[in-house]
């Protein structure tokens, strides 16, 4: 798998839930919380940007949560205030960034392989990291996943 180094800062603002995995399937734990925020914006009326970010953090935590429509209505502020969701803002000051186009089933694997690939070229990681969705798509092949991993600053 192809991936990048990159050293632009980016950071995105997120809705949702966040969650402890301690030895759980992350799968499972993930689409508990993912569940849980649709279901929260879809009873409030809230309308997002539609992609899944799953962010993983330190200790054993996990966020999942999506961006808001540009542009948000004064009536949805007031809606995310009357939610139970958690705003939470990921910011990355370097990362690697690579697309993943096919099965998530495949994603334990990439993620492994990346992971080693950091080592060896002697990098540090340094959370959060993420994993960001693409829109559904019937055929698990045209899947796409954006993966984000924060990496320590370069002395």
């Amino acid at each position: 798998m192809d991936f990048d180094i990159v050293e632009t800062p980016v950071s995105v603002t997120l809705y949702g839930f966040r969650g402890k995995i301690d030895g759980q399937s992350i799968p499972v734990v993930g689409k508990r919380l993912m569940d849980a925020m649709w279901a929260e914006l879809k009873r409030k009326g809230i309308r997002s940007k539609g992609l899944n970010h799953w962010v993983y953090l330190p200790n054993s935590e996990m966020f999942v949560g999506v961006e808001l429509n540009d542009g948000v209505e004064i009536d949805d502020n007031a809606a995310i205030e009357a939610t139970s969701l958690e705003k939470y803002e990921v910011k990355l000051a370097r990362y690697l960034h690579s697309v993943h186009r096919g099965d998530y089933a495949a994603l334990p694997g990439i993620w492994s392989n990346m992971l080693s690939r950091l080592k060896e070229i002697g990098e540090t990681l340094s959370p959060p990291s993420l994993e960001i969705y693409g829109h559904w798509n019937p055929d698990p092949n045209k899947a796409e996943t954006t993966i984000l991993i924060g990496l320590a600053a370069k002395e």
